[in-house]
């Protein structure tokens, strides 16, 4: 290991603790049911046997803001709880609250970097081998590993994109077999996703890669070239391997969106969504303020269905399949206001800007992994966005404990990392060396 990765002193039992669980949300997220839960309950473990320390240490004004986003999105969820679930109505509002106590536990004993890059790498794996044992051992006609199709493609996409931005910005640092592990650790993550058919998942990534190479293209244009091959090649190898699927799929799509729009039939995952978005769309302009709750809105869905408005397909579905348009529909516009911080407060918090990365050229393996995090944790935003437009993902456990704990981890390590950079002496400076 670089010295400049060394601590000067003993890790701490609760720095340990976070390491292990900074390994576990993403290496175990798609390999066992609920794998991302692992980590998480490491950290709330951590959280309560230290309960007598962390809540007296320094905190900055980003963690404070994060955390408040948690509470705040633990309010929307009671707000629009389905009653009908009765205690399951506080699962979801619970996560953001403990996700909070976690924040600040993690970020007071943060993790090592590396621990994160290993549970990347270790989850994208994973995710790939289910996948392919699921199609070609099962016979299966989609991948759904331990949870559904979309959930699953969804996340496996996520990992292998963090994978290949942690490990594009440290790869100069990596030896020839991490290397390796982390090329095939993206083709696997990708693959799995295109097995899942989510179609969502390859909406977010259409959304993800622009902003990536508008970001290289303004601050590492020596990189930009590369790294556009590179997304071309794995383009062109993931379409070889996956033709059948992919034209099948596409296929199936233009199917269905014709037949919604000549037939009127809804009947079908993209027809069910189209019909879905307008009826949302045309009752939110009604109460645009409040919105109509959720009794109000399951309510008015099955008397305009019962009138012969809208196709009788949407009438047992929850959720509208956009997850701004779900929050307005039955918060009005405080659902959206508050669901557009919780995406954005983490791009405030993670963008790699120029005035942020000054210090990153004080060493060049601490600068690398500062890099790759910020780079990990603009990303995942920008994901949910896109997974977000045809899915209410954060109405998953999937969902919502993905986000939280590998955001929190990512920030944690940030914030170590950075310190250690600002502690060193600017007369012991090396250059950073770009990533090929």
């Amino acid at each position: 290991m670089n010295p400049s990765l060394a601590v000067a002193q003993r890790t701490s039992w609760p720095e340990q603790l976070s390491s292990v669980a900074a390994f576990a949300v993403p290496g175990l997220a798609l390999w066992l049911p609920s794998g991302y839960s692992y980590g998480a309950v490491l950290l709330l473990v951590g959280a309560l046997l230290t309960l007598h320390r962390w809540p007296r240490q320094p905190y900055d004004a980003f963690t404070w803001w994060f955390a408040a986003s948690m509470l705040a999105m633990a309010v929307l969820w009671v707000a629009q709880a389905d009653p009908a679930e009765h205690f399951g109505r506080a699962d979801r509002p619970a996560k953001y609250v403990l996700g909070a106590v976690c924040l600040f536990f993690v970020t007071a004993y943060p993790p090592k970097p590396r621990a994160l890059l290993a549970g990347l790498v270790v989850g994208s794996l994973g995710a790939g081998a289910i996948a392919v044992w699921q199609i070609y051992g099962l016979h299966s006609e989609r991948a759904w590993g331990h949870t559904n199709a979309i959930q699953y493609g969804d996340l496996a996409l996520c990992l292998a994109a963090l994978l290949a931005l942690y490990a594009g910005a440290v790869w100069a640092q990596l030896g020839w077999l991490v290397r390796v592990l982390c090329v095939l650790g993206v083709v696997a993550g990708l693959d799995a996703s295109v097995l899942s058919q989510s179609r969502g998942g390859w909406l977010a990534l259409l959304l993800a890669i622009p902003f990536l190479l508008g970001w290289l293209m303004a601050h590492r244009r020596q990189l930009f070239k590369r790294v556009a091959l590179g997304v071309v090649a794995m383009v062109l190898l993931l379409s070889i391997i996956n033709s059948s699927v992919l034209v099948q799929r596409w296929d199936r799509m233009e199917h269905e969106v014709q037949v919604y729009d000549q037939r009127d039939d809804a009947a079908t995952s993209v027809g069910q969504r189209l019909e879905h978005w307008r009826f949302a769309w045309d009752i939110a302009r009604e109460r645009p303020w409040l919105g109509w709750g959720f009794s109000g809105y399951m309510a008015e869905k099955a008397k305009r269905v019962g009138a012969g408005l809208y196709q009788p397909s949407i009438v047992e579905y929850k959720f509208v399949h956009n997850e701004l348009l779900d929050q307005w529909v039955k918060l009005g516009v405080t659902g959206p206001a508050v669901l557009l911080l919780f995406y954005l407060l983490p791009l405030a918090m993670f963008l790699p800007l120029a005035s942020r990365m000054q210090g990153y050229r004080r060493d060049a393996v601490l600068g690398a992994h500062a890099l790759a995090l910020r780079l990990c944790g603009t990303c995942i935003p920008v994901l949910y966005i896109g997974f977000g437009l045809t899915q209410v993902f954060l109405a998953h456990n999937s969902g919502i404990m993905f986000y939280l704990f590998m955001l929190m981890l990512l920030w944690a390590a940030l914030r170590s990392v950075e310190r250690q950079l600002a502690n060193l002496p600017l007369a012991q400076a090396t250059p950073v060396v770009p990533a090929p």
